[in-house]
């Protein structure tokens, strides 16, 4: 199950130079282990290009192991190892598949590339340079005639000033193996123009995410919980707090969750998504409680609220919109686990 795609520059890879301030190793190291957790995460597909390598020993900044051992030994580094790094590096530039093939395209050939703003200019050699400059224009032409394939990707920089980073290139030729997809991209003296998503941090990352479209799509329940993982993230940013990704529970996803809220989101309007994710990660985080009602046993508005019979759980059901809701168990230690969703009259709540 894969909700998104993450090209990491191999610019972000690159050893600080020898001058550089201890802030700027513990930085560069932090940078490398964080983005190298993407590796175990089921839920996003990582991808390099398949020349990164090669834009290293074009600029001459292998090897890495070295750099980092001199690094470490000038400022007295002794909290992190160096072939622990450097091994992570070396997975980050092995790890399959590659950009190209992931997505089935190879090379552009092009002149009068520019990118606003200028993300360019914090490459330090030509090889890094033009193998950014490839992997920019590919994914603004992807995100432009390929939008099922590429809107969930983002594009990790080392240094990224903006979210959006918009692209203007003549292209000639592109070479590639996505039939009849690129036929009607301007040819030359017109400008190509389009812009891809990019970010430094996971907190950016996550931002270049819609979640409502991971939730349109999602396949299982995996993906479902992924949508909601990031919509809780986002909200809790959103209220100022400092959220944990790894900890982002206080949620279960029952088992016939998934094939409810897919049903609803076939027949509903486009917004359905959204909403739906408001009104869950709301209820997680006790927001908005004049949404909620107990889930009674009958009719009656006296008639004591239904409890799950095996652990005693209370049954509650929130409002997603005027025409939907959804229901949901508290369990003993606070948190949920969402159950179903329906239309008003479907009071039921499966255990």
């Amino acid at each position: 199950m894969t909700s998104a795609t993450v090209t990491i520059d191999v610019g972000l890879l690159v050893v600080p130079p020898i001058g550089g301030s201890v802030e700027d190793v513990h930085g560069y190291v932090e940078r490398i282990l964080d983005w190298a957790k993407l590796l175990d995460e089921p839920w996003i597909a990582l991808c390099m290009s398949e020349n990164a390598s090669g834009a290293l020993s074009t600029d001459a900044l292998f090897p890495v192991r070295d750099r980092l051992r001199h690094l470490f030994t000038r400022h007295g580094i002794q909290e992190y190892d160096v072939n622990t790094v450097a091994a992570v590096i070396n997975r980050l530039l092995q790890h399959t598949p590659s950009f190209e093939t992931y997505y089935r395209v190879h090379d552009t050939l092009s002149e009068d590339f520019t990118t606003t703003p200028d993300v360019m200019q914090f490459c330090t050699g030509q090889g890094l340079q033009t193998d950014l400059a490839r992997c920019i224009l590919l994914l603004a032409i992807l995100r432009r005639h390929c939008q099922e394939d590429i809107l969930q990707n983002a594009l990790v920089l080392r240094h990224c000033p903006e979210r959006t980073i918009r692209v203007r290139a003549l292209v000639h030729e592109i070479e590639h193996e996505r039939d009849g997809q690129f036929n009607d991209i301007p040819k030359p003296p017109e400008y190509f123009e389009g812009n891809v998503l990019a970010c430094d941090d996971f907190r950016g990352l996550l931002s270049c995410i819609d979640e409502s479209a991971v939730l349109a799509g999602a396949i299982d329940a995996d993906g479902v919980e992924i949508a909601i993982r990031i919509r809780l993230y986002k909200s809790r940013i959103e209220r100022n707090e400092e959220p944990q990704w790894d900890n982002a529970g206080g949620m279960i996803i029952g088992s016939h969750f998934r094939d409810a809220i897919s049903r609803c989101c076939k027949n509903a309007d486009p917004g359905f998504p959204d909403r739906a994710l408001r009104a869950v990660c709301s209820a997680i985080d006790q927001q908005n409680l004049r949404a909620v009602h107990a889930l009674r046993t009958g009719p009656g508005g006296n008639d004591p609220q239904r409890r799950r019979s095996f652990d005693n759980s209370k049954a509650w059901r929130r409002d997603i919109d005027h025409e939907y809701h959804f229901h949901y168990w508290e369990l003993q230690n606070g948190s949920i686990e969402v159950a179903t969703v329906g239309v008003h009259n479907e009071l039921s709540i499966p255990e």
